[in-house]
């Protein structure tokens, strides 16, 4: 899925029309070669607006909206996904920073803190490990800790951490990961078998605007290629069958 992932972005997908119509100009097929360029310009722009970026996300979020620790009903376990939009702060919390509290394994603190569920499973890679090592500055046991560290995308953070949970009979997970991602993330551990109960936390894709909704903004533009690049996961993951 690398190469799909490029072309998902819409810089990318802007870039791709530019260069058909520079092509289709040189062969002389203006009326086409225009509409293209007008075309990449147009999509480009669009998403560059923070009006259609936080639509995108909305539609994505309105599923599971986040809540305080408190509100969650009890499970087995709470599995907080790692992620490369997780902020540096995250990994040196500060408990009384509500930034630090907010992020993924700030939030997964948080619901181990209200005794939502004893056990905190970390998983994604090298991530993991950090994790750990955050929660365990925070005062939590090393025996209430799990770290799977061998997964690389969503669907080997579902079928890897499952192997684990279901070794120990932990079958009702809140997981915790960032609002956008949660329906693919959710959908990939319920495949596994488990029960979940989706827990997203706000993180770094959750940019604020000053400027008029319509105006491009960078941060517009990146938070409109992470969204799209969750719907073409969501799809992909349902063809392939791991969600």
């Amino acid at each position: 899925m690398d190469l799909l992932e490029q072309v998902i972005y819409p810089i990318n997908q802007a870039a791709i029309l530019a260069v058909i119509g520079v092509y289709l100009l040189c062969r002389q097929r203006y009326r086409l070669a225009f509409a293209l360029l007008a075309l990449g310009s147009a999509w480009l722009w669009l998403c560059a607006t923070p009006a259609v970026a936080v639509r995108l996300r909305e539609t994505l979020e309105h599923r599971n909206p986040p809540q305080q620790a408190s509100a969650y009903a009890k499970a087995d376990a709470i599995v907080v996904l790692g992620g490369g939009a997780l902020p540096h702060s995250a990994w040196y919390m500060d408990a009384d920073d509500p930034y630090s509290l907010a992020t993924r394994i700030g939030f997964g603190l948080q619901l181990f803190r209200d005794a939502r569920a004893n056990v905190i499973l970390l998983s994604g890679d090298d991530q993991a490990q950090r994790m750990a090592r955050a929660l365990l500055r925070q005062g939590v046991p090393p025996d209430a800790l799990r770290t799977e560290h061998a997964s690389t995308n969503t669907h080997e953070n579902a079928l890897y951490s499952a192997a684990m949970l279901k070794r120990e009979k932990l079958l009702r997970i809140l997981l915790v990961t960032s609002t956008t991602h949660m329906p693919r993330a959710a959908a990939a551990f319920a495949k596994q078998g488990l029960d979940v109960i989706p827990a997203p936390a706000y993180d770094a894709v959750h940019p604020s605007w000053q400027a008029h909704p319509w105006w491009p903004a960078r941060a517009a533009l990146r938070l409109s290629g992470h969204c799209l690049r969750e719907y073409v996961g969501i799809w992909w993951y349902r063809l392939r069958g791991w969600a």
